[in-house]
């Protein structure tokens, strides 16, 4: 006959076998909270707005790379919302970022109200790193 400690070791390695142990995600993930407006605070006059946050963090190996988290911006108020990588909402994948910033008109086709250089990843002067909180970003405006 098992004593009850063996069976609550028995059961224990039952659970971690089960689930693993952790995620299995290699990269950890932040929320994204702040604004996106013009750098004299005001804010950018379109219909939708997406805010991407492109990670600078090396892939783990060739076939696990870090993805983009990409969110909305609310336009009343220049919130960043719901940033999604990998789940609904997670955030980004921590450390540092470049971000690109694209409006768009109410039938979701991109406008050119804002510099070209926030849209591509190549030339945008913006950029996030997790470690600082609070994501600002601030455009001048064209």
């Amino acid at each position: 006959m098992r004593s009850s400690r063996t069976w609550c070791v028995v059961a224990l390695l039952g659970l971690v076998a089960a689930n693993g142990c952790g995620s299995g995600e290699p990269f950890s993930y932040r929320r994204v909270m702040g604004t996106v407006k013009y750098d004299d605070e005001s804010l950018i006059s379109a219909e939708q707005i997406d805010v991407t946050f492109h990670p600078l963090t090396p892939p783990v190996d060739p076939k696990t790379h870090p993805r983009p988290g990409v969110g909305r911006v609310d336009p009343a108020t220049g919130t960043i919302l719901e940033v999604t990588s990998h789940k609904y909402a997670d955030g980004v994948v921590a450390g540092e970022h470049k971000v690109t910033v694209q409006t768009y008109d109410a039938d979701y086709r991109p406008t050119s109200i804002l510099r070209a250089e926030y849209a591509d990843v190549s030339t945008t002067p913006l950029t996030y790193r997790t470690s600082d909180g609070s994501a600002t970003i601030r455009l001048r405006k064209k």
